[in-house]
């Protein structure tokens, strides 16, 4: 999956290009009329000599350069870590949820110095054993030299197989040509069938798709090894919809800032303009991501802001101990407040009047009894004036929680939390917030933590609207890190 510059680059046509800019897909929908292809077409492996890799990045077996839109203005290198130890992207956007940065190669890299592309802070490779059937001549031609130098260097390594299968017999005989090579190694990372080739992108092809990937990685998970299927955007988006392809690692392809994948995957190949020592010309560098609760896609956008991960590694937030998941729609609770506010102030024990209705047992006893000592959040007051309950699963409007956030900043950070209110009289429904809360509110939205709901076009205050998990996320992130400063 290499394209070192050493290679002739060959120009895409303007009727594959389609708009080759950063937010595209890289793969041109076939026509209409495009053929596909029967899983009862053969009855054992194809002959397939001389066959050549024709694909969105490939065209009669040589690598496509294609134009990527990479910007040079980035303060730091495209595809590194930044001050903060964020990986980047070709603009300076960060990679959240990145975790190790790799590559991928193949014959087209030519013979590699492992040691130095190890010296480079390369944390894995994915490594191309050969494509097509069984065949010794479709073994990738530094199959031998590059895994073993990842074993000897001890550089943990995947493997990957691209696929011309066009039948389930091709499947099979693809998935031996991959046991064949693996004989005495142990890969780390998953084995993927690469599927790509122009011919089989059809939507007609669906099934036989799913059939070949199906066939292909149940034989790889049977001899032990885990098993992934590789695609770029447009496929997975418009090729590889069966259910079927949940059941395995997927490894995405989009040369862009960002991947734009909406479903569950592991890695993403970023870019093919990747430099790293050791390897004459560009490389392919791929990230693997952390994992994320089965609720949250990497393109909500409290994902791609940041948001998440901020609260999450800083430990702020996290999932439900039943279910894993983050529940980014559900309201917040009064407990929930209490708690991450308790654990942004360190968790300290305190001793406070209990609240009739709070079980002091429960993971929020402890924070609310430190809000109440600290006047953060005062429980409901009866009509004689004395806080009796405190309702900690009761759901928070916006307005109170943006008093119990003005409250924390106030009197645990010594924030000055007045307000003239004007940048909240610029949002429509404005006029609906409580007396009690307008000059907390409207700090809260000078300090960008609250910026109004968006409908038809239009910011709306809704002070009274629920506030959910999803937008503490932000208002918690912007108040520990950005008005408090972390």
């Amino acid at each position: 999956m290499s394209a070192p510059k050493s290679l002739t680059s060959i120009a895409l046509s303007a009727t594959l290009a389609l708009g080759l800019a950063p937010t595209a897909a890289f793969a041109a929908e076939p026509a209409s009329d495009a053929p596909s292809v029967s899983a009862e077409a053969t009855d054992a492996p194809a002959p397939q000599s001389g066959r050549l890799e024709n694909s969105w990045r490939f065209s009669d077996g040589q690598p496509i350069v294609l134009d990527e839109g990479i910007s040079l203005s980035a303060s730091t290198p495209a595809w590194t870590k930044n001050s903060e130890g964020y990986y980047v992207s070709s603009d300076g956007t960060p990679i959240y949820g990145a975790i190790q940065r790799g590559i991928d190669v193949s014959e087209h890299a030519k013979e590699i110095d492992w040691e130095a592309v190890k010296a480079d802070g390369v944390d894995f490779a994915l490594i191309r054993c050969g494509y097509g059937n069984d065949y010794t001549d479709q073994d990738d031609k530094y199959w031998k030299r590059n895994v073993s130098e990842c074993e000897r260097l001890g550089i943990p390594y995947g493997v990957y197989l691209y696929s011309y299968a066009e039948s389930v017999e091709d499947a099979r005989s693809e998935a031996d040509h991959v046991f064949r090579l693996l004989k005495g190694h142990n890969p780390a990372f998953p084995v993927y069938l690469d599927l790509e080739e122009n011919h089989l992108g059809n939507v007609a092809n669906r099934s036989l798709l799913a059939s070949i990937a199906q066939t292909f990685c149940t034989r790889i998970e049977a001899a032990g090894y885990d098993a992934g299927v590789y695609a770029n955007l447009y496929w997975w988006d418009n090729y590889l919809t069966d259910p079927v392809f949940n059941s395995w690692e997927r490894w995405v392809a989009q040369y862009n800032v960002t991947c734009d994948y909406a479903g569950t995957y592991k890695t993403w190949q970023a870019t093919q303009h990747g430099t790293i020592d050791g390897i004459e010309g560009s490389v392919d560098i791929d990230f693997l991501l952390a994992d994320i609760p089965a609720d949250v896609s990497r393109t909500d956008w409290y994902y791609t802001s940041g948001m998440f991960d901020y609260v999450t590694k800083t430990g702020l937030m996290g999932t439900y101990s039943d279910s894993g998941l983050f529940g980014p729609n559900d309201p917040i609770t009064r407990g929930q407040v209490a708690t991450i506010l308790h654990r942004m102030a360190g968790g300290a024990l305190v001793d406070a009047p209990y609240f009739d209705d709070v079980d002091y047992s429960w993971y929020y006893g402890p924070a609310i009894s430190w809000a109440r000592s600290k006047g953060i959040i005062n429980g409901y007051r009866d009509d004689d004036g004395v806080y009796r309950t405190f309702g900690p699963e009761d759901p928070v409007s916006r307005e109170q929680l943006a008093v119990m956030l003005a409250n924390y900043a106030s009197k645990v950070g010594g924030v000055d939390i007045s307000s003239t209110g004007s940048a909240l009289n610029a949002i429509a429904g404005s006029q609906e917030v409580s007396d009690w809360a307008r000059t907390r509110l409207g700090w809260a939205v000078d300090n960008k933590l609250i910026s109004g709901v968006v409908a038809n076009g239009t910011s709306y205050v809704q002070p009274q609207g629920t506030a959910l998990r999803s937008a503490m996320s932000k208002m918690i992130t912007m108040l520990h890190r950005d008005v408090l400063g972390g």
